[in-house]
């Protein structure tokens, strides 16, 4: 007994029903927010390297791009909001903050965040995109792609405008 030829067809496609959509996770992907890990001891970890790359690109002579396929808001309130929530940061960049001599690499990193918070107390943390663009020169270009709609709209008002030029898509 052999099926009819239709069924045999749709198959997959109540496979793909009964499992969701053709893309699991990005729904629920939405609800993640980097704000709640803002600053934590692997965003250290990351920005750290990100620095010591974009220093060293930078001092070429020829332009680059950076870019950045999950953004997040490009900077983030520490005080109030998701990472206040979390306090992830104060296991990580919290603990370079008062910290006395620092190897070079992390001290490069913590002046860098310093500029972000001028009245010597860790309010706003840097992320990615911030970091790179303090970094890069007016013939780099940023492009910078967000799908979430709220870290969307965050990032494209902190870079609107800025010596680099910067382009942010809403999409993964």
């Amino acid at each position: 007994a052999h099926a009819a030829p239709h069924a045999i067809a749709s198959a997959p496609l109540q496979r793909r029903a009964r499992r969701g959509p053709p893309f699991p996770g990005r729904a629920e992907m939405l609800g993640y927010r980097h704000a709640f890990h803002a600053g934590n001891h692997a965003d250290v970890l990351k920005h750290v390297v990100l620095l010591q790359l974009v220093d060293y690109m930078a001092a070429k002579d020829k332009p680059f791009w950076y870019i950045d396929t999950h953004a997040g808001a490009g900077r983030y309130t520490l005080t109030q909001g998701y990472a206040a929530a979390q306090r992830e940061y104060v296991d990580g960049v919290g603990k370079l903050w008062d910290a006395g001599v620092l190897p070079e690499a992390l001290a490069r990193y913590v002046e860098l965040v310093r500029t972000l918070n001028p009245h010597h107390r860790l309010k706003y943390y840097p992320g990615s995109p911030w970091i790179a663009r303090m970094r890069m020169r007016a013939q780099d270009r940023l492009w910078l792609h967000e799908l979430h709609p709220a870290d969307y709209a965050l990032l494209e008002q902190e870079f609107a405008s800025g010596a680099v030029p910067a382009r942010v898509l809403n999409e993964d």
